[in-house]
């Protein structure tokens, strides 16, 4: 198979990675990305949670030609955003084009009816897939107001979580577990704010971290109530404290603590998918502790074996975190077992796997 990976110029995390796995498992040169991505293949581009591959920098007549020729078996629409749907705008519809596939990395459940309406989908990859997860409920109002009632759209969109290229996360194993509990990260979810400030005030237990903010982040998202959070942005909603921005720790301080934590926790941020943390803990060897996603993950880790997953309320966090550090062969066999599933079914090579052989069957 040969795949033209058409995208944009922005960071993203469902596609950049899967990039780099289908490169490697196709061959670099059945991957043809286009526009020129600098990300992938410059030095003086690249940045901490990437890898780069060789790459040749195709003018839009090339293309053309090449899917004149039938030189490419595949287009994935590898982005939701502007650049790269008016990219494919100048390219659909002068040439015969191969089966079309979108891959929607947003961290939003919507569907993106600019795109499904106007090209022939044969396939809708999404990342915050938020149906047929047990409740019909859910999926029949899923189906009328996101999907639109169209039945074939709903029923050819299939999940596409975040992967991660596992050569990123160092090698830090010799490191003593000091810590007893940690977490990091933005202020993309009230529940950061409030798993932050429980783990800091339990007796006895050694917490390390903290939600931090971007420059970008406004007071409001430092509220955790609804109240505290609407009444801020209507008053006095203006950049957040230059104390929780300096929070932010760069990539070998943020591995670190991951490594010399007994646990570490992940918390959805803005969209309904897992962040990267969620692969990163286990694949650093520390047990991961997580909300319950809300969105399908092929191949989730499971309760108890892989990872421990704790009550969207929080109520039973505590007593989970107090089970685990005391019993520490438990706790270091989920560990263990948590990265093996990591590099079994989440890898990018692995996610690239799973995006072609769900086209092989689909398509």
């Amino acid at each position: 198979m040969r795949i033209l990976y058409l995208g944009d110029q922005h960071f993203d995390y469902v596609s950049d990675p899967l990039y780099i796995g289908l490169s490697r498992v196709l061959g670099n040169e059945r991957v043809l990305d286009y526009p020129y991505k600098r990300l992938y293949h410059d030095p003086d581009a690249n940045n901490w949670y990437m890898v780069q591959r060789p790459g040749v920098r195709y003018q839009r007549e090339e293309v053309l030609d090449l899917l004149r020729d039938k030189g490419v078996d595949l287009v994935c629409v590898a982005s939701f955003r502007s650049d790269c749907i008016q990219e494919l705008q100048q390219l659909y519809g002068r040439v015969p084009f191969p089966p079309l596939v979108f891959i929607d990395g947003a961290d939003d459940a919507q569907i993106r009816h600019e795109v499904s309406t106007r090209y022939p989908l044969a396939i809708y990859f999404k990342r915050d897939y938020a149906w047929q997860m047990g409740s019909r409920w859910q999926d029949l109002s899923g189906l009328l107001w996101q999907f639109r009632g169209n039945r074939r759209l709903f029923e050819r969109t299939i999940p596409l979580p975040i992967s991660i290229i596992p050569e990123i996360v160092p090698t830090l194993s010799s490191r003593a577990k000091d810590i007893d509990v940690s977490y990091t990260g933005r202020v993309s979810h009230p529940r950061r704010l409030d798993v932050t400030s429980r783990l800091s005030r339990m007796a006895g237990i050694r917490f390390e971290g903290g939600v931090y903010a971007e420059l970008t982040d406004r007071r409001s998202k430092l509220k955790t109530g609804r109240v505290e959070r609407l009444w801020t942005k209507l008053t006095n909603d203006g950049p957040a404290d230059q104390a929780t921005v300096a929070n932010k720790k760069d990539p070998p301080r943020y591995y670190r603590e991951i490594v010399e934590s007994k646990i570490a926790v992940h918390i959805r941020g803005g969209g309904l998918t897992p962040s990267p943390r969620y692969y990163e803990i286990p694949l650093l060897g520390t047990l991961l502790f997580s909300d319950t996603p809300e969105s399908v993950i092929p191949n989730n880790f499971e309760q108890g074996r892989h990872a421990v997953f704790f009550q969207n309320d929080l109520k039973d966090l505590e007593s989970l975190v107090r089970y685990y550090l005391r019993s520490d062969k438990e706790r270091e066999e989920i560990a263990q077992a948590g990265r093996a599933h990591a590099l079994k079914y989440h890898a990018c090579e692995r996610r690239a796997e799973y995006l072609l052989d769900v086209c092989r069957r689909m398509i």
